[in-house]
């Protein structure tokens, strides 16, 4: 099943229902001709050269101001970094071309770094320090226009709302603000094509591929936890955990809501032999991985990545799910031969999800069509 359908599957499924002419074809290869010549002209190793030399270039004004004693003034290492912030803004509102763009997401970076690092010469503290960078985040999210920068601006986010809650609540807190994140990451694919029209635009891929970051590797760093039990000489997190039985809970309710929506939006939500096999899975997978809840995260982002036909979703998916995979083997307290068992087991519920799949194969293909 292809992921994502051709522009020539796409203009021949328009012709088909009506909505353009015969001729579209010689426009639309016009137009596709036009915008590789304005926005590919340059070969691809012709730009990654460009990128290099603008980070180069960045590091070396940075190495300047280090060499002149600059990073031992906390006050004007800070105005220095809000300034390279706001420099970097306008130099990449205001230019094209890869040399430029790289020049000013280095400069915005070191900025936001430098800035940062000011604030915490000043001894500000974890939370103030946090709040600000969360701040910086959500400025450079409205202001700054590149989507690696809303990438890594979503992920700051995310981690400096999530030191405030391990800060004003504990471990508990962090878990919370992961569960409000998967459901976000939920909402941001489900209502994509809607949102994209909307104020976020481009911004709701890199975010949501940032959330989709944050959330295993906040439920990986719990399971790493679970592994050093009983070895006290290894350096531990001491902050409490929701249990993780509530966080798969949970987390399956968002899994059904979601993959119930995407059952509504193919038309499918009355095909019982489609949503009855799911929701059983579903269950059945729940309670055998009660313990890792990531197994679950990595099910929705899977369910979101066929349904999105996202190949980067996926791929992540796939990682997280075989990463997940391994910490529930090792985490079950049993004999090789009940692990044995509970792998088959697990082995059925997954292609259990590949027959729902294959059911789902002839309304995507005419959707895609």
């Amino acid at each position: 099943m292809a992921l994502r359908p051709t522009i020539q599957d796409v203009l021949a499924g328009l012709k088909a229902e009506g909505h353009v002419d015969a001729e579209v074809d010689a426009r639309a290869r016009t137009t596709l001709e036009i915008r590789q010549k304005t926005v590919g002209a340059s070969p691809w190793f012709v730009k990654a050269l460009a990128g290099a030399g603008a980070w180069m270039s960045a590091a070396f004004l940075l190495s300047f101001f280090a060499c002149v004693g600059l990073w031992k003034e906390e006050a004007a290492l800070t105005g220095l970094g809000l300034v390279l912030m706001v420099a970097s803004v306008f130099l990449r509102r205001q230019t094209h071309g890869a040399f430029m763009e790289q020049l000013a997401l280095a400069l915005c970076l070191a900025g936001a770094g430098t800035f940062l690092a000011g604030l915490g010469s000043m001894e500000l503290g974890t939370l103030g320090l946090s709040s600000v960078g969360a701040v910086v985040c959500l400025v450079l999210l409205a202001t700054f226009p590149d989507l690696i920068l809303y990438f890594l601006a979503a992920v700051g986010l995310c981690v400096s709302v999530g030191v405030l809650a391990l800060e004003a609540v504990g471990g508990a807190g962090v878990d919370v603000w992961m569960l409000m994140c998967a459901a976000a990451l939920s909402g941001l694919l489900l209502l994509e094509p809607r949102l994209r029209r909307g104020p976020l635009g481009a911004r709701v891929g890199p975010i949501a591929f940032a959330l989709a970051c944050a959330v295993p590797g906040w439920l990986l760093f719990r399971s790493y936890e679970s592994t050093l039990e009983g070895f006290r000489y290894v350096f531990r997190f001491d902050s409490g955990f929701v249990p993780s039985a509530y966080l798969s809970l949970l987390l399956a309710l968002l899994v059904g809501v979601t993959g119930w929506r995407v059952l509504r939006e193919l038309g499918l939500e009355q095909e019982k032999r489609v949503w009855i096999p799911a929701a059983g899975a579903l269950v059945l997978l729940t309670v055998m991985t009660l313990n890792t809840p990531g197994v679950l995260v990595a099910v929705l982002m899977l369910t979101l990545g066929f349904h999105r036909r996202s190949s980067v979703m996926l791929g992540l998916a796939v990682l997280f799910l075989l990463t997940f995979g391994a910490y529930y083997y090792y985490d079950l307290r049993i004999t090789l031969l009940a692990k044995a068992l509970a792998l088959v087991g697990s082995g059925l519920v997954l292609l259990g999800v590949r027959q729902f799949f294959l059911r789902r194969e002839p309304a995507v293909l005419t959707e895609a069509r």
